[in-house]
């Protein structure tokens, strides 16, 4: 009695914060857990307004249709990964040290907004929608290196373009294969903050300095 007791407390704590949330909120999140489980093409309106505890009208009203929907999760892709990074890529690295500091914020900050996205990213990568701010990211990185470069803090060689898809490919993997990585090494990617700067540290020195001895 007293554990069935519980489980009604429970569904009830978790039906009121659900209802909690705003139509438009809860419908963005469970679109996004659908679609990054079973596909855009793989879940219906209807399932996602019972996912979401909304009428089915809902969507056409905040959204007009699902592509609609699936725009509103690119939006809430765009603004939650790259908002914090394109403020430190807004000035020029000052010094080979600040350049350091700023590609390890980067890279720290990118990933834990990915992880904290990662149902929205995972709809991202699947269904590839138009990214308008991943293009202004990418050419601000592009911008920031290209100076750091003019300032003789990066080598002439490097092609900034070609690098730029570096930062991104590697958070986007580590993301993605956090259940692998678990698995197969019992690193928590997600739980351990220690690990994450580490990783961030470690990706950061290949970025500025390569692999080969000197």
């Amino acid at each position: 009695m007293v554990e069935m007791a519980k489980t009604k407390i429970k569904a009830a704590e978790s039906s009121e914060s659900k209802s909690d949330q705003p139509a438009r909120e809860r419908l963005i999140l469970a679109a996004a857990r659908l679609f990054a489980a079973k596909s855009f093409d793989g879940v219906s309106v209807r399932e996602i307004c019972k996912e979401a505890g909304t009428g089915i009208n809902m969507i056409h009203h905040y959204f007009g249709n699902k592509d609609g929907l699936l725009e509103a999760i690119a939006e809430r892709f765009d603004a939650r990964v790259y908002a914090v990074p394109l403020r430190l890529l807004a000035t020029p690295a000052v010094s080979a040290d600040d350049l350091e500091a700023r590609m390890a914020l980067v890279f720290e900050t990118t990933l834990e907004a990915c992880i904290e996205a990662r149902d929205i990213l995972m709809v991202v990568l699947r269904e590839q929608p138009e990214l308008s701010t991943l293009v202004r990211y990418q050419a601000t990185l592009v911008s920031f290196l290209e100076t750091a470069k003019s300032d003789g803090l990066i080598r002439e060689s490097v092609d900034t373009s070609m690098i730029s898809g570096f930062l991104l490919d590697r958070v986007i993997s580590q993301v993605q294969f956090m259940p692998w990585i678990k698995k197969t090494s019992g690193l928590d990617v997600a739980a351990d903050a220690d690990y994450r700067h580490r990783w961030s540290t470690a990706n950061v020195d290949v970025f500025l300095r390569g692999v080969a001895s000197a």
